[in-house]
């Protein structure tokens, strides 16, 4: 009888239809909206001529392709983990691109991404040679996408993974290594400080890439679970528990609305850039966190 009941609570096949069916309606949407239209036309906005600002994306780039060169040669890494087949913790030390497999290097890779499109595209407009035409809308995505990524990290890494750490007397020194500082806190940082200089023209219909990107990294990681190493690196993905299919989406839907807010945040830079700059500042002062505090110790 115990095992009948083991059996019904198991929402696996609720949580993988729910992560397919969000998906395609997703798809359904790019198909038949103006989403495409609505970002090339948005996307010259983010286009300057300015040498401060090439600078400023030079060493954006520099700093965070380093932090990915660093990510291979810094050794194993410390990642605690959840079992596919029986949610049990296990701690793993992966090497080279078995750490890639964390939502925050994904943040790293699209903030990298970002700057090194906006480098060849600001050094194409200024050469004068023929642009390729998708490449500001990629820009502009990977812009969208990476900016909702990094807050939402640097948030969760705060609030939620470090005082679990804690909690549960795992070590949490290596969170504080230079790769870690990069994925946690510069990259909202440097997204951030990209947005008040440039001034992009940005849309709310674009956190659709928040949900696009949420929805990519969630069949992702069931796809390294099922097929690779057999692990969840988050247990809140495990597909088991009968709030599963809640957070699979949720975690897409967050990443939206932390979009929603940079949106938000946007909009009001476009008028009094003075208070954006305030709002900005203290937004950036309430998620990043650059040593242990005192109780995390």
């Amino acid at each position: 009888m115990g095992d009948v009941e083991s059996e019904d609570e198991d929402y696996t096949r609720v949580t993988i239809s729910t992560i397919i069916g969000v998906s395609i309606l997703i798809l359904l949407y790019l198909l038949f909206s103006d989403l495409t239209q609505n970002v090339a036309e948005r996307a010259d906005s983010f286009s300057s001529s300015s040498w401060l600002t090439f600078l400023y994306r030079f060493v954006c780039f520099i700093v965070c392709g380093y932090a990915i060169v660093y990510m291979f040669r810094c050794g194993p890494g410390n990642m605690h983990v959840v079992n596919l087949k029986d949610n049990s913790d296990v701690l793993l030390h992966p090497l080279g691109k078995e750490k890639f497999v964390t939502f925050s290097s994904w943040t790293l890779l699209a903030c990298t991404g970002y700057f090194l499109l906006s480098l060849v595209s600001q050094i194409q407009s200024s050469l004068n040679f023929n642009q390729t035409s998708w490449l500001p809308s990629l820009q502009t995505a990977l812009f969208c996408i990476g900016i909702s990524m990094a807050f939402q990290t640097a948030t969760v890494v705060r609030y939620i993974i470090l005082p679990n750490m804690v909690k549960n007397n795992n070590s949490h020194n290596h969170m504080f290594l230079y790769h870690e500082q990069i994925m946690h806190n510069f990259t909202a940082i440097f997204l951030m400080f990209e947005m008040l200089m440039v001034q992009p023209n940005l849309s709310p219909q674009f956190a659709l890439f928040g949900l696009l990107i949420g929805i990519a990294y969630v069949a992702f990681a069931y796809a390294v679970a099922y097929f690779g190493g057999g692990y969840f690196v988050y247990s809140f993905l495990h597909p088991k528990p009968k709030i599963a299919p809640v957070f699979a989406v949720g975690l897409a839907s967050s990443i939206a609305v932390f979009y929603l807010g940079i949106w938000v945040l946007s909009s009001i830079n476009d008028s009094f850039i003075w208070l954006s700059v305030i709002i900005s500042t203290l937004w950036l002062a309430l998620i990043v966190q650059f040593r242990p505090s005192p109780n995390l110790s």
